[in-house]
Protein backbone atom coordinates (compact mmCIF):
# COMPACT_ATOMS: atom_id res chain seq x y z
CA UNK A 1 0.00 0.00 0.00
CA UNK A 2 1.33 3.83 -0.99
CA UNK A 3 0.46 5.09 2.51
CA UNK A 4 1.54 2.69 5.54
CA UNK A 5 -1.03 3.37 8.47
CA UNK A 6 1.21 5.04 10.56
CA UNK A 7 1.56 7.41 7.67
CA UNK A 8 -2.22 7.67 7.47
CA UNK A 9 -2.83 8.24 11.31
CA UNK A 10 0.07 11.14 11.71
CA UNK A 11 -1.78 12.80 8.34
CA UNK A 12 -5.14 12.20 9.98
CA UNK A 13 -4.16 13.85 13.40
CA UNK A 14 -2.76 16.89 11.59
CA UNK A 15 -5.60 17.89 9.69
CA UNK A 16 -8.10 17.27 12.55
CA UNK A 17 -5.43 20.02 14.47
CA UNK A 18 -5.53 22.35 11.69
CA UNK A 19 -9.51 22.03 11.54
CA UNK A 20 -9.98 23.58 15.36
CA UNK A 21 -13.32 24.23 16.41
CA UNK A 22 -14.58 25.91 13.19
CA UNK A 23 -16.35 24.72 10.13
CA UNK A 24 -14.37 23.43 7.01
CA UNK A 25 -15.14 25.73 3.99
CA UNK A 26 -16.02 23.73 1.04
CA UNK A 27 -15.53 25.57 -2.16
CA UNK A 28 -18.13 25.00 -5.68
CA UNK A 29 -21.35 23.22 -4.80
CA UNK A 30 -21.39 19.85 -7.25
CA UNK A 31 -21.13 15.71 -7.22
CA UNK A 32 -17.45 16.34 -5.83
CA UNK A 33 -18.85 18.43 -2.68
CA UNK A 34 -21.54 16.61 -2.03
CA UNK A 35 -18.90 13.87 -1.19
CA UNK A 36 -16.75 15.68 0.15
CA UNK A 37 -19.57 17.16 2.88
CA UNK A 38 -20.61 13.63 3.48
CA UNK A 39 -17.52 12.72 4.61
CA UNK A 40 -16.95 15.71 6.90
CA UNK A 41 -19.75 14.75 8.49
CA UNK A 42 -18.70 10.85 9.13
CA UNK A 43 -16.01 12.77 10.77
CA UNK A 44 -18.24 14.51 12.95
CA UNK A 45 -17.20 17.72 11.47
CA UNK A 46 -19.32 20.80 10.34
CA UNK A 47 -18.94 22.86 6.85
CA UNK A 48 -19.69 25.64 4.88
CA UNK A 49 -20.47 25.64 1.36
CA UNK A 50 -19.33 27.76 -0.78
CA UNK A 51 -20.08 28.61 -4.24
CA UNK A 52 -19.93 31.54 -7.33
CA UNK A 53 -23.38 31.02 -8.18
CA UNK A 54 -25.29 32.51 -5.35
CA UNK A 55 -28.44 30.47 -5.66
CA UNK A 56 -25.90 27.25 -4.68
CA UNK A 57 -23.80 28.56 -2.05
CA UNK A 58 -22.44 31.73 -0.11
CA UNK A 59 -19.56 33.85 -1.90
CA UNK A 60 -15.96 33.48 -0.88
CA UNK A 61 -14.00 36.62 0.31
CA UNK A 62 -11.60 37.80 2.54
CA UNK A 63 -13.96 37.90 5.49
CA UNK A 64 -15.25 34.61 4.62
CA UNK A 65 -12.20 33.15 5.56
CA UNK A 66 -11.68 33.93 8.39
CA UNK A 67 -14.20 31.70 9.40
CA UNK A 68 -12.44 28.45 8.50
CA UNK A 69 -8.72 27.12 9.43
CA UNK A 70 -9.13 24.84 6.94
CA UNK A 71 -10.73 24.85 3.15
CA UNK A 72 -11.12 21.99 0.90
CA UNK A 73 -11.64 22.72 -2.82
CA UNK A 74 -14.03 20.76 -5.35
CA UNK A 75 -11.63 20.03 -8.70
CA UNK A 76 -12.73 22.84 -10.93
CA UNK A 77 -11.10 25.08 -8.43
CA UNK A 78 -7.69 24.80 -10.23
CA UNK A 79 -4.00 26.77 -8.63
CA UNK A 80 -5.21 30.29 -10.86
CA UNK A 81 -8.57 30.76 -9.47
CA UNK A 82 -8.90 33.69 -7.30
CA UNK A 83 -10.08 31.81 -4.28
CA UNK A 84 -7.82 29.37 -3.59
CA UNK A 85 -5.18 32.48 -4.12
CA UNK A 86 -6.83 33.81 -1.59
CA UNK A 87 -6.75 31.09 0.51
CA UNK A 88 -2.55 30.67 -0.56
CA UNK A 89 -2.13 34.52 0.97
CA UNK A 90 -4.25 33.67 4.06
CA UNK A 91 -1.78 31.10 5.21
CA UNK A 92 -4.93 29.25 5.70
CA UNK A 93 -4.50 25.06 5.25
CA UNK A 94 -5.99 24.27 1.03
CA UNK A 95 -6.57 20.68 0.75
CA UNK A 96 -7.65 19.28 -2.54
CA UNK A 97 -10.41 16.65 -2.21
CA UNK A 98 -8.35 14.05 -3.45
CA UNK A 99 -5.66 14.72 -0.52
CA UNK A 100 -8.70 15.36 1.56
CA UNK A 101 -10.39 11.75 0.93
CA UNK A 102 -7.33 9.67 0.61
CA UNK A 103 -6.30 10.22 4.15
CA UNK A 104 -9.35 8.37 5.08
CA UNK A 105 -9.04 5.74 2.09
CA UNK A 106 -6.91 2.72 3.58
CA UNK A 107 -7.04 0.38 0.71
CA UNK A 108 -5.03 0.43 -2.60
CA UNK A 109 -5.75 3.41 -5.22
CA UNK A 110 -4.85 2.80 -9.15
CA UNK A 111 -5.51 6.45 -10.34
CA UNK A 112 -6.54 6.65 -14.33
CA UNK A 113 -5.95 9.44 -16.19
CA UNK A 114 -5.82 10.78 -19.68
CA UNK A 115 -6.82 13.09 -22.71
CA UNK A 116 -9.56 10.23 -23.55
CA UNK A 117 -10.40 6.64 -22.28
CA UNK A 118 -10.20 7.19 -18.40
CA UNK A 119 -13.57 5.78 -17.89
CA UNK A 120 -13.56 3.13 -20.21
CA UNK A 121 -10.31 2.03 -18.24
CA UNK A 122 -11.82 2.61 -15.06
CA UNK A 123 -15.29 0.55 -15.79
CA UNK A 124 -13.61 -2.32 -17.83
CA UNK A 125 -10.62 -2.60 -14.76
CA UNK A 126 -13.21 -2.66 -11.92
CA UNK A 127 -15.54 -5.75 -13.73
CA UNK A 128 -12.32 -8.04 -14.54
CA UNK A 129 -11.07 -7.50 -11.03
CA UNK A 130 -14.47 -8.38 -9.51
CA UNK A 131 -14.64 -11.15 -11.73
CA UNK A 132 -11.67 -12.20 -11.16
CA UNK A 133 -12.53 -12.49 -7.03
CA UNK A 134 -10.84 -9.17 -5.69
CA UNK A 135 -13.63 -6.33 -4.60
CA UNK A 136 -13.01 -3.25 -6.40
CA UNK A 137 -14.63 -0.10 -6.41
CA UNK A 138 -14.66 3.00 -9.14
CA UNK A 139 -14.18 6.86 -8.22
CA UNK A 140 -13.02 9.92 -8.63
CA UNK A 141 -14.44 11.60 -12.21
CA UNK A 142 -16.13 9.09 -13.09
CA UNK A 143 -19.52 10.18 -11.10
CA UNK A 144 -18.91 9.53 -7.75
CA UNK A 145 -15.91 10.75 -5.87
CA UNK A 146 -13.52 9.35 -3.71
CA UNK A 147 -14.91 11.38 -0.74
CA UNK A 148 -18.22 9.84 -1.37
CA UNK A 149 -17.31 6.40 -1.72
CA UNK A 150 -15.00 6.38 1.32
CA UNK A 151 -18.40 8.22 3.26
CA UNK A 152 -20.83 5.13 2.23
CA UNK A 153 -19.17 2.21 1.54
CA UNK A 154 -17.18 -0.34 4.27
CA UNK A 155 -13.81 -0.68 2.84
CA UNK A 156 -11.71 -4.15 3.42
CA UNK A 157 -7.98 -4.12 3.03
CA UNK A 158 -7.87 -6.42 0.11
CA UNK A 159 -10.27 -4.18 -1.37
CA UNK A 160 -8.61 -2.06 -4.33
CA UNK A 161 -10.18 1.42 -5.96
CA UNK A 162 -10.05 2.74 -9.33
CA UNK A 163 -9.96 6.21 -9.68
CA UNK A 164 -10.36 8.41 -12.75
CA UNK A 165 -8.42 11.37 -12.09
CA UNK A 166 -8.74 14.65 -14.64
CA UNK A 167 -6.22 17.16 -14.90
CA UNK A 168 -8.65 19.36 -12.45
CA UNK A 169 -8.06 17.10 -9.67
CA UNK A 170 -4.19 16.12 -10.11
CA UNK A 171 -2.85 19.76 -10.04
CA UNK A 172 -2.84 20.65 -6.61
CA UNK A 173 -2.14 17.26 -5.01
CA UNK A 174 -0.03 17.36 -2.47
CA UNK A 175 -1.00 14.14 0.22
CA UNK A 176 -2.53 11.46 -2.71
CA UNK A 177 -0.42 8.15 -3.45
CA UNK A 178 -1.57 5.90 -5.83
CA UNK A 179 -0.03 2.43 -5.56
CA UNK A 180 0.07 2.09 -9.51
CA UNK A 181 -1.03 5.10 -12.27
CA UNK A 182 -2.47 4.37 -15.36
CA UNK A 183 -2.03 7.58 -17.93
CA UNK A 184 -3.94 6.11 -21.20
CA UNK A 185 -2.58 9.17 -23.55
CA UNK A 186 -2.12 12.81 -24.12
CA UNK A 187 -3.56 15.28 -26.56
CA UNK A 188 -4.45 18.76 -26.21
CA UNK A 189 -7.50 19.47 -24.42
CA UNK A 190 -9.19 22.16 -21.62
CA UNK A 191 -6.75 24.51 -22.74
CA UNK A 192 -9.73 27.41 -21.78
CA UNK A 193 -8.73 25.91 -17.94
CA UNK A 194 -4.71 25.33 -18.08
CA UNK A 195 -2.50 28.15 -19.00
CA UNK A 196 -1.14 26.37 -22.41
CA UNK A 197 -0.39 23.30 -23.33
CA UNK A 198 2.58 22.32 -21.38
CA UNK A 199 0.33 23.17 -18.22
CA UNK A 200 -2.03 20.61 -19.03
CA UNK A 201 0.56 17.86 -19.07
CA UNK A 202 2.01 18.66 -15.82
CA UNK A 203 -1.28 18.72 -14.15
CA UNK A 204 -1.25 15.02 -15.00
CA UNK A 205 2.10 14.79 -14.70
CA UNK A 206 1.78 15.32 -10.68
CA UNK A 207 0.45 12.30 -10.79
CA UNK A 208 3.82 10.25 -11.88
CA UNK A 209 5.53 12.75 -9.16
CA UNK A 210 3.46 11.55 -6.57
CA UNK A 211 3.67 7.91 -7.32
CA UNK A 212 7.50 8.25 -6.91
CA UNK A 213 6.71 9.37 -3.59
CA UNK A 214 5.30 6.47 -2.52
CA UNK A 215 8.01 3.65 -4.35
CA UNK A 216 11.26 4.58 -4.64
CA UNK A 217 11.45 1.98 -7.91
CA UNK A 218 8.51 2.75 -10.12
CA UNK A 219 8.68 -1.20 -11.90
CA UNK A 220 4.89 -2.27 -13.07
CA UNK A 221 3.64 1.06 -11.71
CA UNK A 222 3.36 2.74 -14.62
CA UNK A 223 1.55 2.22 -17.92
CA UNK A 224 0.96 4.90 -20.47
CA UNK A 225 0.06 4.62 -24.03
CA UNK A 226 2.92 6.08 -26.47
CA UNK A 227 1.80 9.50 -26.56
CA UNK A 228 2.68 10.07 -23.40
CA UNK A 229 6.09 9.80 -23.84
CA UNK A 230 6.46 11.63 -26.78
CA UNK A 231 4.84 14.90 -25.03
CA UNK A 232 6.85 13.64 -21.89
CA UNK A 233 10.20 13.92 -24.12
CA UNK A 234 9.19 17.43 -25.61
CA UNK A 235 8.42 18.93 -22.39
CA UNK A 236 11.99 17.34 -21.07
CA UNK A 237 9.65 15.88 -18.01
CA UNK A 238 11.18 12.79 -17.02
CA UNK A 239 9.28 9.61 -16.78
CA UNK A 240 10.37 6.67 -14.61
CA UNK A 241 12.67 3.83 -16.70
CA UNK A 242 10.03 1.37 -15.69
CA UNK A 243 7.19 2.52 -17.13
CA UNK A 244 5.12 0.38 -19.43
CA UNK A 245 4.66 2.01 -22.60
CA UNK A 246 1.73 0.01 -24.78
CA UNK A 247 1.33 0.43 -28.56
CA UNK A 248 -2.13 -0.38 -29.77
CA UNK A 249 -2.66 -3.79 -30.27
CA UNK A 250 -5.42 -6.30 -32.24
CA UNK A 251 -7.97 -6.68 -29.56
CA UNK A 252 -10.85 -9.04 -30.00
CA UNK A 253 -13.41 -8.21 -32.49
CA UNK A 254 -17.14 -7.49 -31.84
CA UNK A 255 -16.18 -5.82 -28.74
CA UNK A 256 -15.98 -2.60 -27.27
CA UNK A 257 -12.55 -2.50 -28.06
CA UNK A 258 -12.26 -3.35 -31.49
CA UNK A 259 -11.72 0.44 -32.86
CA UNK A 260 -9.69 3.34 -32.05
CA UNK A 261 -8.21 4.56 -29.79
CA UNK A 262 -9.69 1.41 -27.97
CA UNK A 263 -6.89 -0.71 -29.13
CA UNK A 264 -4.07 0.87 -27.24
CA UNK A 265 -6.80 1.02 -23.97
CA UNK A 266 -7.12 -2.65 -24.20
CA UNK A 267 -3.31 -3.14 -24.48
CA UNK A 268 -2.76 -1.15 -21.40
CA UNK A 269 -5.41 -2.70 -19.56
CA UNK A 270 -3.77 -6.38 -20.86
CA UNK A 271 -0.46 -5.34 -19.50
CA UNK A 272 -1.72 -4.47 -16.21
CA UNK A 273 -4.11 -7.08 -15.45
CA UNK A 274 -0.79 -9.30 -15.91
CA UNK A 275 1.24 -7.74 -13.22
CA UNK A 276 -1.59 -8.52 -10.58
CA UNK A 277 -1.55 -12.52 -11.78
CA UNK A 278 -4.63 -11.95 -14.34
CA UNK A 279 -4.38 -13.92 -17.21
CA UNK A 280 -5.29 -12.97 -20.51
CA UNK A 281 -7.99 -14.97 -21.06
CA UNK A 282 -10.12 -13.48 -18.40
CA UNK A 283 -9.49 -9.88 -19.70
CA UNK A 284 -10.36 -11.36 -23.55
CA UNK A 285 -13.59 -13.38 -21.63
CA UNK A 286 -14.84 -9.78 -19.74
CA UNK A 287 -14.19 -7.69 -22.90
CA UNK A 288 -16.47 -10.39 -24.87
CA UNK A 289 -19.48 -8.72 -22.92
CA UNK A 290 -18.07 -5.28 -21.77
CA UNK A 291 -20.07 -2.77 -22.78
CA UNK A 292 -17.88 0.82 -22.50
CA UNK A 293 -20.55 3.51 -20.94
CA UNK A 294 -22.66 5.54 -23.36
CA UNK A 295 -22.18 7.81 -26.24
CA UNK A 296 -18.86 6.23 -27.08
CA UNK A 297 -19.13 6.26 -30.82
CA UNK A 298 -22.12 4.45 -29.93
CA UNK A 299 -24.21 2.92 -32.95
CA UNK A 300 -27.55 4.03 -33.34
CA UNK A 301 -29.21 1.81 -36.40
CA UNK A 302 -29.96 3.00 -39.75
CA UNK A 303 -32.76 5.25 -40.60
CA UNK A 304 -33.16 6.58 -44.58
CA UNK A 305 -30.65 4.31 -45.56
CA UNK A 306 -27.96 6.18 -42.97
CA UNK A 307 -25.98 4.90 -40.39
CA UNK A 308 -25.99 6.81 -37.29
CA UNK A 309 -23.51 7.32 -34.17
CA UNK A 310 -23.47 9.16 -31.58
CA UNK A 311 -20.11 9.95 -29.87
CA UNK A 312 -21.57 12.63 -27.51
CA UNK A 313 -18.99 12.46 -25.55
CA UNK A 314 -15.77 13.36 -27.88
CA UNK A 315 -15.41 16.75 -26.67
CA UNK A 316 -11.54 17.23 -27.95
CA UNK A 317 -9.85 17.13 -31.39
CA UNK A 318 -7.90 14.17 -30.75
CA UNK A 319 -11.29 12.13 -29.64
CA UNK A 320 -12.25 13.35 -33.20
CA UNK A 321 -9.46 12.17 -34.67
CA UNK A 322 -10.20 8.38 -33.16
CA UNK A 323 -13.49 8.60 -33.90
CA UNK A 324 -13.01 9.29 -37.27
CA UNK A 325 -10.10 6.76 -38.42
CA UNK A 326 -12.73 3.77 -37.97
CA UNK A 327 -14.76 4.92 -41.19
CA UNK A 328 -12.84 4.96 -44.68
CA UNK A 329 -15.09 7.59 -45.97
CA UNK A 330 -18.88 8.67 -46.95
CA UNK A 331 -19.12 10.57 -43.43
CA UNK A 332 -21.18 13.49 -42.49
CA UNK A 333 -20.20 15.04 -39.55
CA UNK A 334 -22.03 16.51 -36.72
CA UNK A 335 -19.99 19.04 -34.70
CA UNK A 336 -18.87 22.11 -32.46
CA UNK A 337 -20.07 23.51 -28.95
CA UNK A 338 -18.38 25.56 -26.58
CA UNK A 339 -14.82 26.89 -27.21
CA UNK A 340 -11.77 25.78 -25.11
CA UNK A 341 -8.86 27.61 -26.20
CA UNK A 342 -7.86 25.29 -29.54
CA UNK A 343 -6.79 26.48 -32.96
CA UNK A 344 -10.00 25.69 -34.72
CA UNK A 345 -7.71 25.36 -38.04
CA UNK A 346 -5.99 22.07 -36.65
CA UNK A 347 -9.53 20.69 -37.52
CA UNK A 348 -8.71 21.15 -41.23
CA UNK A 349 -6.39 18.04 -41.30
CA UNK A 350 -8.35 16.12 -39.73
CA UNK A 351 -11.68 16.54 -41.79
CA UNK A 352 -10.42 16.94 -44.99
CA UNK A 353 -10.54 13.35 -47.15
CA UNK A 354 -12.25 12.29 -44.36
CA UNK A 355 -15.72 13.95 -44.32
CA UNK A 356 -18.20 14.86 -46.84
CA UNK A 357 -20.08 17.66 -45.64
CA UNK A 358 -19.38 19.23 -42.08
CA UNK A 359 -22.70 20.15 -39.97
CA UNK A 360 -22.09 22.39 -37.75
CA UNK A 361 -23.79 23.53 -34.19
CA UNK A 362 -22.87 25.86 -31.78
CA UNK A 363 -20.70 28.33 -29.59
CA UNK A 364 -18.18 27.20 -32.22
CA UNK A 365 -20.37 26.66 -35.29
CA UNK A 366 -20.41 29.84 -37.24
CA UNK A 367 -16.85 30.11 -37.33
CA UNK A 368 -15.79 27.32 -37.88
CA UNK A 369 -18.20 27.36 -41.12
CA UNK A 370 -15.65 29.99 -42.40
CA UNK A 371 -12.68 28.10 -41.96
CA UNK A 372 -13.70 24.80 -43.48
CA UNK A 373 -15.20 26.45 -46.40
CA UNK A 374 -11.96 28.22 -47.03
CA UNK A 375 -10.27 25.11 -46.89
CA UNK A 376 -12.96 23.87 -49.75
CA UNK A 377 -14.37 21.49 -46.92
CA UNK A 378 -18.31 21.82 -47.37
CA UNK A 379 -19.89 22.68 -44.62
CA UNK A 380 -23.06 24.57 -43.13
CA UNK A 381 -23.97 26.02 -40.11
CA UNK A 382 -27.29 25.17 -38.51
CA UNK A 383 -26.42 26.37 -34.80
CA UNK A 384 -28.93 23.31 -33.09
CA UNK A 385 -28.82 19.52 -33.25
CA UNK A 386 -32.38 19.50 -34.22
CA UNK A 387 -31.76 21.69 -36.93
CA UNK A 388 -28.64 19.82 -38.05
CA UNK A 389 -30.87 16.24 -38.26
CA UNK A 390 -33.74 18.23 -40.16
CA UNK A 391 -30.82 19.55 -42.42
CA UNK A 392 -29.88 15.83 -43.18
CA UNK A 393 -33.57 14.73 -43.61
CA UNK A 394 -34.17 17.35 -46.45
CA UNK A 395 -31.22 16.59 -48.09
CA UNK A 396 -31.92 13.24 -48.97
CA UNK A 397 -28.61 11.90 -47.97
CA UNK A 398 -28.23 8.14 -48.55
CA UNK A 399 -25.68 5.49 -47.46
CA UNK A 400 -23.85 7.99 -45.51
CA UNK A 401 -21.92 7.36 -41.92
CA UNK A 402 -23.68 10.04 -39.77
CA UNK A 403 -20.95 10.93 -36.88
CA UNK A 404 -22.50 12.77 -34.12
CA UNK A 405 -19.03 13.22 -32.56
CA UNK A 406 -19.05 16.87 -31.20
CA UNK A 407 -14.98 17.08 -30.54
CA UNK A 408 -16.35 20.38 -28.25
CA UNK A 409 -17.82 20.23 -24.99
CA UNK A 410 -21.53 20.64 -24.70
CA UNK A 411 -21.91 23.34 -22.18
CA UNK A 412 -22.78 26.06 -24.49
CA UNK A 413 -26.19 24.04 -24.84
CA UNK A 414 -26.57 21.46 -22.74
CA UNK A 415 -25.39 20.69 -18.69
CA UNK A 416 -23.31 17.73 -19.96
CA UNK A 417 -21.79 15.44 -22.57
CA UNK A 418 -24.91 13.18 -21.21
CA UNK A 419 -27.58 15.49 -22.00
CA UNK A 420 -26.37 16.15 -25.35
CA UNK A 421 -26.38 12.53 -26.36
CA UNK A 422 -29.59 11.99 -24.86
CA UNK A 423 -31.24 14.80 -27.21
CA UNK A 424 -29.33 13.25 -29.69
CA UNK A 425 -30.73 10.13 -29.37
CA UNK A 426 -34.34 11.97 -29.11
CA UNK A 427 -33.75 13.16 -31.98
CA UNK A 428 -32.85 10.06 -34.36
CA UNK A 429 -35.88 8.08 -32.51
CA UNK A 430 -38.08 11.36 -34.24
CA UNK A 431 -36.75 11.06 -37.21
CA UNK A 432 -37.32 6.80 -37.50
CA UNK A 433 -40.74 7.56 -36.01
CA UNK A 434 -40.63 9.99 -39.32
CA UNK A 435 -39.61 6.97 -41.92
CA UNK A 436 -41.90 4.64 -40.31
Amino acid sequence: MAMDCTQRKILQEKFLQQVGVLPVAVLGNGVTAKGIRSLLEKLDLRSTLYDQNPQKGENFDGEKIRQHNVIIGSPSFLSHHPWVRLVKKSQKHYWSELDFASLWCGVPIVAVTGTNGKTTVTSFLCEIFNHFGRRAFTAGNIGRSLSELVATETLNREDIVFCETSSFQGENLEIFVPERLIWTNFAPNHLDHHRGLEDYFRAKYRLVQRLWVGHECCDDRLFCGKSVAFWAKRFRLKMPEETHYLAPKSSPTGTSFDDFPQRENYAIVEDFCRCYGIPENVVLGEAEHFRRPRYRLEPMGMVGGNGYWNDSKCTNFAALKGALSNFSKNVIWIGGGRFKGEKLEDLVPILKGKVRQAILIGETGMELEKILLRQKISAVYVKTIENGIRHIKNTCFSGENIVFSPAFPSFDQFSNFEERGKFFEKCIFDLKFLHF
